[in-house]
């Protein structure tokens, strides 16, 4: 049975979604309300009232399509292979890695892989990244005779706060891929808090054949 573990972000980003709906509902047909309670628009409200309507509408329906089609892949990937671990990832850009020296190594020059999104899943070959969207197609395995040590750390955000990231040591290279676990739902797409990344961690490992822990 496929495995997808994100309970407690997935929660989150509902109520971050339902909050984001009903205030940009509040905000438009409060807005008109109070404009026709004036006695109808007057020194150009309606113009700035109709902006702001459009504007607030625009961002839920971007985000809603770019979280859309994370879902989307996340869903595909859970039918097409129904033993897997999937999850959302993606790489930290302000840590080094040896990634770019890995994909020449696989020959795999061609492959763009951005600071953005990416569902991946792990099964009993290692783990692969997926291009994200309904066909979700596979990208690239890092197989589990690879794979190092799988270690949970806590990573700088901007403001000068922190969060749990995964450090991924790719065999042979010193520097080990830093990468962010997420969920996406609704119109948010967010990074994993400590309990849900521990979660799908254990479970990509529960993963790893015994015969590549030797």
């Amino acid at each position: 049975m496929t495995e997808t573990i994100a309970r407690r972000s997935r929660t989150r980003a509902r109520i971050i979604t339902i909050a984001a709906l009903v205030t940009t509902a509040v905000v438009i047909g409060g807005g008109g309300l109070a404009i026709a309670a004036a006695g109808g628009p007057r020194n150009g409200i309606l113009v700035a009232y109709g902006f702001a309507g459009i504007a607030m509408i625009t961002m839920i329906v971007v985000f809603g399509v770019m979280t859309s089609r994370l879902s989307r892949a996340v869903r595909t990937l859970a039918e097409r292979h129904p033993d897997a671990v999937v999850f959302l990832a993606r790489r930290l850009p302000p840590v080094v890695s040896d990634l770019p020296a890995y994909l020449r190594s696989k020959g795999l020059e061609d492959i763009r892989l951005g600071d953005g999104w990416y569902p991946a899943f792990a099964d009993d070959r290692g783990i692969a990244v997926c291009a994200p969207g309904a066909d979700a197609r596979e990208l690239l395995v890092v197989e589990w005779a690879e794979i190092g040590d799988l270690e949970m750390v806590r990573t700088a955000t901007v403001g000068g706060d922190s969060r749990w990231s995964v450090t991924v040591d790719v065999r042979p290279y010193a520097v080990p891929l830093t990468i962010d676990l997420g969920e996406a739902w609704g119109i948010v797409t967010m990074a994993l808090d400590a309990g849900d990344t521990a979660a799908v961690m254990a479970a990509v490992v529960g993963r790893r054949p015994r015969t590549a822990l030797l």
